[in-house]
Order: structure tokens, then sequence, then C-alpha cells
């Protein structure tokens, strides 16, 4: 995939996003490089601020670190909502209907109503004389929408009733975000 040089596969964790901070904390992430954390069932997911972020089997989960100096954090603010626009992008392909909600959410429209498909969640976090982006991304794939979340949140199952495979989003997702994170490399 483009853009990454290391992955972890992980069956099941509390948050990929707690683990990617914790690499990078450790100093860990130099050995590592632009490293991509995936995980089929996160238990304590989460979004933006404190929000729970319902993350069952079916789902895709994943953060992703790469680094920046220090001098370019401020490009970091408009990531969010140009990583929904890749994620918008590709669940457009799959024949959906999708909104943006600003700053860090995806909307699909189901039976003249829109609820959220999908989650982007930026952070960053300093380490010796550089600045780590870790960028993560929760998307309803096939999995099943928790009862507390029904009125608000939809898989693209619901609405294509079509498997579609987590790997080819992944690779399209990296595809289509190489520029975005290259401009804000260099």
């Amino acid at each position: 995939m483009k853009n990454v040089d290391f992955t972890i596969n992980l069956q099941e964790i509390d948050s990929t996003q707690i683990l990617a901070k914790q690499i990078v904390r450790s100093g860990r992430i130099t050995d590592l490089g632009k490293t991509l954390i995936i995980s089929k069932l996160q238990f304590a997911g989460r979004g933006q601020g404190e929000n729970r972020w319902s993350s069952n089997y079916g789902g895709l989960y994943f953060s992703y670190i790469f680094d920046i100096d220090e001098k370019d954090l401020k490009k970091t603010k408009e990531l969010s909502i140009k990583f929904a626009r890749v994620i918008k992008r590709i669940l457009t392909e799959y024949g959906i209907e999708c909104v943006i909600k600003y700053p860090n959410d995806v909307y699909a429209k189901i039976n003249d109503d829109y609820k959220k498909i999908s989650g982007i969640l930026i952070e960053t976090l300093p380490r010796d004389n550089k600045r780590y982006v870790i960028v993560g991304v929760g998307v309803n794939f096939t999995n099943k929408i928790d009862e507390e979340f029904k009125d608000i949140a939809v898989s693209v199952y619901d609405i294509t009733g079509k498997r579609y495979s987590k790997k080819k989003f992944l690779k399209k997702f990296f595809d289509y975000s190489y520029d975005i994170i290259e401009r804000l490399r260099f």
C-alpha cells in the first residue's frame, strides 16, 4: 500500500488510536516508519472528544501514524475534512449518497434520512524534533449497529445489501490520500 511501511493486524483491541499513541510515546515509531494499525473489533473505540464509537466485528477500524516537521503542525487542522472527502469519494463509488458533517464525520443517505457511516479522529503527538500525526478511521461495513446507535448510524451493507472488500477500501483510501499525506510531510 502507498505510504505504509509497516502494518499491525489485530483481531481485537481496546482502540487502535490508543495503541498508536503508545507506539509514538515509546519511541518505537522511529523503527517502524509510517505505520498502519488495523483491528477487526475495538471494545473502547471513540470519536471526537470522548464520544464512544460502536466498533463491532464487520467494520473497518484503523489508525495510521506518520511524522511531520513541527513547523508544519498548522497544516494538520484541515486533515479531518480532507480524509472525510476521501471516504465520501470511495462510498460514492459504491453508489452511496454521502454528506460530510464538519469537522470529522461522513453521513450516508438511507430512506430520506442521513446517518453516520464513518468517523475520522486526528491527533498529534510530539516526539523528539518531530510531530506525529495519528489518523483514526472507523467505517461501518457489515457490522451490526448497536441498538443505542440505530437511529443515528448505518452500515454500507444496510444501504447496499452488498459486502464490499475492506482490503480494497483501505487500498483506495491510501491511493486517494497519497497526495494529502505527501504535501503535509514535505
